[in-house]
């Protein structure tokens, strides 16, 4: 068999998001990286943050971490769609095509507020999900 990359994982992430429908029907979209201009908020975006592999004993582990957060116009509704990103994500037994999954937790916080190209505020709630997986190194 051979060593997967991180694209098994950031599938399964995105799978378990979509797979929660409160989720799904409280945003306009999961997007990697940034969303497309004009996307009605709120929005939920995701980016792979780390993702060394430890080879030891015929086994690879991918340690990754991914941040997950969301844009609102109001704090109150990106903290409660921030909730449902932990209810589905924290201690979560997310299948890995390929890999078997040690953990997927939350392991830190994020907080930030900005303006957006038409001059409202937005707030970005979310945080980091550290996402292990073993794998046979063969």
């Amino acid at each position: 068999m051979t060593v997967s990359t991180t694209a098994q994982i950031k599938q399964s992430l995105v799978a378990a998001l979509r797979g929660n429908t409160p989720l799904k029907n409280a945003v306009s979209g999961f997007y990697e990286g940034f969303a497309a201009p004009n996307k009605p908020y709120p929005f939920v975006v995701y980016n792979m943050v780390y993702a060394p592999y430890d080879f030891a004993w015929g086994s690879v582990i991918l340690r990754t971490a991914f941040d997950v957060y969301v844009f609102g116009e109001n704090s109150v509704d990106a903290n409660n769609v921030d909730a449902l990103i932990l209810q589905t994500l924290h201690n979560a037994d997310i299948s890995v095509s390929g890999q078997s999954t040690l953990i997927c937790r939350r392991v830190g916080d994020l907080s930030s507020q900005d303006i957006d190209e038409e001059g409202k505020k937005v707030y970005q709630i979310g945080g980091t999900y550290e996402i292990w997986t073993d794998q046979p190194d063969a």
